[in-house]
């Protein structure tokens, strides 16, 4: 029950910091347009953060020990997956109008120079998570692809030592 309550607070603690990083990543950009796609822009970074970790530590995620839990996520992500790569390239293509009513109303008064600086930043944000989010899926999916595997190398092991 103790270890329970531990990995509950671990995971607990570790989503508290994504999102405080997600907060920090997107505020620059939050806080100079009243921005549409925050979201999905958010999700992009926070699939980042959270696969990446996943993908490392999957044989210390107790509650990821369920096969059917693992199941259930394996087929959750092939849709994530392509609705993740839509929005990207939904966003993309905003990116490269460079209009900035197509991103958001402004907040602030938006000079050509603190504009390009924005669109920069943005740019580079969303092409950062969005493919890492899309290539961290597809490693998140070949890690619990390698799992199976050797679940089921050690129980067939096991059946012709019986």
């Amino acid at each position: 029950m103790r270890e329970n309550i531990f990995h509950f607070v671990k995971e607990f603690i570790w989503l508290v910091l994504t999102v405080m990083v997600v907060y920090a990543i997107l505020h620059p950009v939050t806080s100079k347009l009243d921005y549409f796609y925050w979201k999905i822009n958010a999700v992009f970074i926070f699939v980042s953060f959270t696969y990446f970790r996943w993908s490392i530590t999957l044989r210390s995620l107790t509650f990821l020990h369920s096969s059917v839990l693992r199941f259930a996520l394996f087929t959750f992500n092939i849709p994530l997956f392509f609705y993740l790569m839509y929005s990207l390239q939904k966003i993309m293509l905003k990116l490269d109008n460079f209009f900035t009513e197509d991103l958001g109303f402004p907040r602030v008064i938006l000079f050509e120079d603190m504009k390009t600086e924005l669109f920069k930043y943005l740019n580079t944000e969303v092409v950062l998570f969005g493919t890492a989010s899309l290539v961290l899926i597809l490693a998140f999916q070949v890690r619990l692809i390698i799992s199976y595997w050797q679940l089921y190398k050690h129980e067939a092991s096991r059946m012709l030592e019986d």
